[in-house]
């Protein structure tokens, strides 16, 4: 039987089905009868400021909510759409967890500005070259990671390949618009140069906007979740 066990577990370490004990991924405890979910932080999900359709929106709720993040760091805030979604769903599963978030040009609306600035730290300045000083605020490697800044092929490239030193292992990765042609094809690439390292869990939403004033042809939207199984140090 111990035989038996042996091979079993090295074929899932060599296709990478791994049980929870040899899981990169930390299990966060709860209650065994937990509370309810709080219904009204749904609420502050659909007043977000965000770019994020409904079902973009209850996707990155629910992934900060499911997985409980202790170190989240948010690349492009803007508006503090996405950070606010993210402190909904912090707050409903009593995660007390740390949020970053860079953006070079914030624009938190007043009414806003309080709930994200007592919870989340604000770095104003470009990916990746802010970075490193986002680690140090988080006190150490994030497990998940919300990318929605620069969405030229090369600069999606450049947002993944820059975290990547200041991730830890298992941790998550989700781009917004994959469904935009170079946010696509910078995904693709860096997922093509890193694919020993992560793994692509594909596009997890299906609805998206066409792009009126251009090719009808063209849509933004959709989130593609990627795993980091190696990260760097």
């Amino acid at each position: 039987m111990g035989k038996l066990r042996d091979l079993v577990n090295r074929w899932r370490r060599a296709t990478g089905r791994f049980t929870l004990r040899e899981s990169v991924v930390p299990a966060r405890g709860v209650t065994a009868f937990p509370p309810a979910i709080d219904l009204a932080t749904l609420e502050l999900v659909n007043q977000a400021p965000a770019w994020l359709s409904p079902a973009e929106r209850l996707l990155l709720y629910t992934l900060i909510y499911s997985l409980r993040p202790a170190r989240y760091l948010e690349i492009g805030t803007f508006k503090g759409g996405s950070a606010l979604i993210a402190i909904a769903a912090m707050e409903a599963s009593a995660n007390d967890g740390k949020i970053v978030c860079v953006e070079p040009h914030p624009q938190l609306p007043e009414e806003h500005q309080a709930r994200i600035l007592t919870r989340a730290t604000l770095i104003e300045g470009f990916s990746p070259d802010v970075l490193p000083r986002a680690y140090e605020v988080a006190g150490g490697p994030f497990d998940f990671v919300f990318i929605d800044g620069d969405h030229t092929s090369r600069g999606v490239r450049r947002d993944a390949e820059g975290v990547l030193p200041f991730v830890a292992e298992g941790a998550y990765l989700l781009f917004h618009d994959g469904f935009f042609p170079d946010v696509a094809d910078g995904i693709r690439s860096f997922l093509t140069r890193h694919s020993s390292q992560v793994v692509d869990c594909g596009i997890l939403t299906r609805e998206i906007s066409p792009e009126i004033t251009s090719s009808p042809s063209l849509f933004w939207g959709g989130m593609w979740l990627v795993q980091v199984r190696g990260a760097q140090r």
